[in-house]
């Protein structure tokens, strides 16, 4: 039987690289390792969640149909960051001009609030106790 030992990355399907650098790296902190750009708009980037990462690959093509309104595919990711308090987090994303989408949650181990990037995934942050 397989025994999962972490998730080693994420991997994201993105439709501007320079807005979704903006939001994860000037937004929400994340290190850009590096940038690939293969055509006009067609590009990826690998970006430092901790010891892990999360890939974003971006084309003009990846934007959802109009009539989309909950497509298939991943529902939201979660981001455990260090700060003192909850409130402290929606300082900083207030500061960083990033919006919440779902007030602060309270959860066994903490408490989450969600985000939404630049093409709608949810982000989920999460202050452990």
């Amino acid at each position: 039987m397989l025994k999962p030992r972490a998730l080693d990355h994420v991997g994201l399907k993105v439709t501007d690289m320079g807005r979704s650098l903006r939001f994860y790296c000037d937004g929400l902190g994340l290190k850009l390792l590096r940038r690939k750009d293969k055509a006009p708009g067609i590009a990826s980037a690998v970006l430092a969640v901790g010891t892990q990462e999360m890939n974003l690959f971006s084309n003009p093509d990846f934007a959802a149909k109009p009539t989309d309104d909950d497509p298939p595919g991943l529902d939201h990711f979660c981001l455990e960051v260090e700060c003192a308090s909850i409130d402290d987090l929606l300082a900083a994303l207030a500061r960083a001009g990033i919006a919440i989408a779902k007030q602060p949650v309270k959860r066994s181990e903490g408490v989450s609030v969600f985000v939404a990037d630049p093409d709608g995934c949810r982000v989920e942050l999460i202050v452990k106790d």
